[in-house]
This record gives C-alpha cells, structure tokens and sequence, in this order.
C-alpha cells in the first residue's frame, strides 16, 4: 500500500467483554489505544467459543470538532488494521486526524485476532503451483488438502470461519461495542470487499464509505485471469513507457521488449540466475510476479536495476542438491490463502480446465505468461474445502454514495474492475480515478487526497468519472 510502513507490535490489549471496549495505552506505543472485542468464532452458534479480535485506536486530535469513528482495513487479504492504524499519522491528512477516531481491527485469522498458521514446512515444501501435466494438477491438489489440514490442526476452528461474512458481522460488533450509530469507514484493496459486503448488509449504520483500488466481486475465473493477465500486461506497458521517459533508468535507451523477450527465454531454458542468489534459478513465471510487485508502488528504477543484472549475469549451472533431515516445525501465517479461499466462488475442478484457463491468460499476456494473481486464484484454493459463503456482488445500501478511488494502472485491482463495480451499483457509488500507476489512491496526490477529504469530512459527493491527473515520476 502507498505511503504506509506497516510495524509489528508488542501491545497488550485489554480484554473487553461483547458489547464494550476496555480502551488501555498501547504497551509500546502509548500515544494509542489498545483493547479487544471478544467475538464467537462461529456467529451461528450460541455455544460458540470465542476469540479475541485486536484492536487499535487513535483519538480524534481535536475531540471539540470530532464527526465520529473512521473504521480502517489495509486489505491483503491478511494485512493488520492495528499495525495500519499505528501508521495512520503518516497516511490521513492532519484534518481527518483532527474529526475522526481512526480505529483498526485485526480481522479474525490475522495478526493479533487467533491468527490461522500452517507448518512452514508444508507451506514451503510444496510442488510447482504451475502444472504442466495431470499428474503435476494432482500432486497439487493432494498438498493442498494436505495443507489445509495442517492448517486446522494448528489453528483450530477459526479457519472455517474467516470468509468475509464472518468479518462484517465482527465490524457491525466493532460498531455496536463503540457506542457509534453510524461508522465511516476506508477499506484498501481486499478491505474494499468487507466495505462492500457491509454497505450491503449493514448499509443503514454507514455514515460514509470510501473504497480504494476496488475490488470486482462479480468475476468467474475465466473473467478474473483475463483481467489478471491485461493488469500484468499494462505493467509492463507502464514499466516500458518509464524506461523511455526517463534518462535516469540504467535502462533508457534500450529496447526493453527484446531485453525482456530474452529474459524470458533464458529463464524458460532454465538459465536465468539472481546475481545476489547464484543458486537460485528465476523462472518466467517469478520473473513476470516480479514485474507486477514492482507495479504497485511503482517501484521502476530499483526493478530496472535488478534487469540489468539478470542480463549482464551468467549462466546458470545446475546445483548440488542436497537432504535436511531436520523437521521444520515453525509455524507460518497464511490468512491470505484461507480468507480467499472461504470467500472464492470458483474452483478449478479438472487438469483440463486449468491447461485451458492458462492458455487463455497467456494468449491475452504472452509477455507475462498470464499473471501470478490469476493463476494463485485458479490452484490455491485446489484440493481444499468449498466456500459456505461466496462472494457475489450485491447492492450497497447508503445514505451516501460510495467513493471508489482508483488508479488507472493497477497491477492488482484493475480499472477495468472498478468500472464494473459502479456500473453494478449505479448510483449506489461514484468513481474517481488517479490517472497513474501503483495500488492505493488515497495519498497518490493532492487531488485524490482532496477528494478523499472532502467526501469523508463533509459528505460532499465528487462527480461521477472524476479523474486526478498522474504525478508519476
């Protein structure tokens, strides 16, 4: 995310019980507040047992002129909304500090909120995520069941009960337990989806919603590693069109689609090295991710530098292989995979489907062979249990429309995907685009920043189509 240095903590929350928050000084940050809100890990269950979701708040700097609660969610899925809200004075402008609570929440599975873990040597210890054969497709789908167990084994129920739905109920609590009427609230990135799902459901206790780099619920899978694919695509359009603005770049002047072009087929030979890792041989596919990782600040001259490395190294040779008969039993947190897999509507059923969905995504990128998003959405959720809770978009319900803001080009939440989501809300939502590149719009510059203000500070509604020109350097 943009402008944001998220940080661990070592707070010790004060433990509420439902329905209220005992608010205490953050142990090592006393300028916030810390607490917890005991929440049911299954909200369908009376008996349920509980867990104790994080919490973070900072005060309102001028309580005289505050408006209420701004409910805060850096995405991921799996990204902590205490660490985020600890970064809030560097993100929110001093006048959204000055009217709002800003509070975060670890959303259940994540962080200090029971966070759901694997064995990290399950987790890293796993055959290509890329198969080229039936037997590679079921090899996958076995490791990943294999996962998924591991997973329930170390974190208990809670990873059958973190889809989105779980987490709205945990906001409208969130709500309830502050004592608000109506919440404001900015989500990024996957936070747009609980944004969304909550406009939907608990439309009547939003105040304002603000969503940036949105989210397109209403995808299959054939839509989503399409749109994948063009987002990778116009990265390295946009990565290209730096290079040739730019004197600066160890790499202007050159022709950037025959460097990449030959990259690429060092790496399918298996001859493409890290200059700082010999022994690590990069294939097409880490190649292509990180191109599209690269993108989302975007980060162009440090990833340009790291090209002209790769061509200017040598050849790879093959590495002794070697055996560790030390058991790995740490633990790895992985909410990103099991959040989107309690939340995702399609499955790839059959090796088939999967070698024609890849050949559809590199026929729309062949220069990215597709992209890492798209193919994490067809096989990571392979083998693992079918979401009771999938995502579908429907209407968000407010008072006020909602603000979406994103960028133009978006290696993760495409504008394409954007548009979607208005055109499905209608007048339910209005759009404002950062003519740039990166993921996460709200800091890009003094226009989306302004925008942004005045819609949470005022209510004040920004034409629809809007558009914030780039500051892209």
């Amino acid at each position: 995310m943009a402008g944001v240095l998220l940080v661990g903590t070592t707070a010790a929350p004060a433990v509420g019980t439902p329905g209220s928050i005992a608010w205490t000084p953050c142990t090592d940050r006393p300028e916030f507040e810390c607490a917890t809100l005991t929440r049911p890990i299954d909200p369908d269950r009376a008996d349920s047992d509980t867990f104790q979701m994080a919490l973070a708040r900072h005060r309102a700097t001028d309580p005289v002129r505050r408006i209420g609660v701004l409910v805060v969610n850096p995405g991921g899925s799996g990204e902590s909304g205490v660490n985020f809200t600890f970064g809030a004075r560097w993100y929110f402008s001093p006048e959204v500090l000055a009217r709002f609570d800003i509070v975060g929440f670890d959303p259940r599975g994540v962080g200090l909120s029971q966070p759901v873990r694997r064995s990290t040597e399950l987790q890293f210890g796993g055959p290509a995520t890329h198969p080229t054969d039936q037997a590679g497709f079921e090899r996958l789908r076995e490791h990943n069941r294999r996962l998924h167990e591991d997973c329930a084994r170390h974190s208990g129920p809670i990873v059958d009960h973190v889809s989105t739905d779980d987490v709205v109920r945990d906001v409208d609590a969130l709500r309830q337990a502050l004592g608000e009427r109506k919440i404001s609230y900015y989500g990024l990135s996957y936070g747009t989806v609980i944004g969304q799902r909550y406009a939907e459901r608990h439309g009547d206790n939003v105040r304002a919603m603000l969503l940036d780099s949105v989210v397109d619920r209403g995808l299959n899978a054939r839509e989503y590693v399409a749109s994948s694919a063009r987002a990778a695509a116009d990265s390295f359009e946009q990565w290209n069109l730096w290079n040739s603005r730019t004197p600066s770049s160890p790499l202007h002047g050159l022709d950037i689609g025959d460097l990449w072009d030959g990259l690429m087929a060092r790496a399918e030979r298996g001859e493409l090295v890290d200059p700082g890792d010999p022994a690590n041989r990069i294939t097409t596919y880490a190649l292509s991710a990180t191109l599209t990782t690269s993108a989302y600040a975007p980060d162009w001259d440090d990833f340009s530098s790291w090209v002209l490395s790769l061509r200017d190294g040598g050849i790879a040779t093959p590495s002794a292989t070697h055996s560790d008969d030390a058991h790995d039993t740490a633990l790895f947190a992985t909410a990103f995979t099991t959040i989107s897999c309690a939340d995702l509507s399609f499955r790839v059923r059959t090796y088939a489907e999967y070698a024609a969905l890849t050949r559809w995504e590199k026929q729309v990128s062949p220069r990215t062979v597709g992209s890492n998003r798209g193919n994490a959405a067809m096989t990571a959720c392979l083998g693992g249990p079918e979401t009771h809770t999938p995502q579908r978009p429907g209407t968000m319900r407010t008072q006020v429309p909602t603000l979406l803001i994103n960028s133009r080009h978006d290696p993760s939440t495409s504008h394409e995907n954007v548009t979607s989501v208005q055109r499905q809300q209608g007048q339910a939502a209005m759009l404002v685009t950062y003519e740039g590149s990166g993921h996460g719009v709200y800091d890009r510059s003094d226009c989306t920043r302004q925008v942004s203000d005045t819609y949470l500070l005022s209510l004040d509604e920004p034409r629809n189509g809007l558009s914030c020109p780039s500051t892209d350097q």
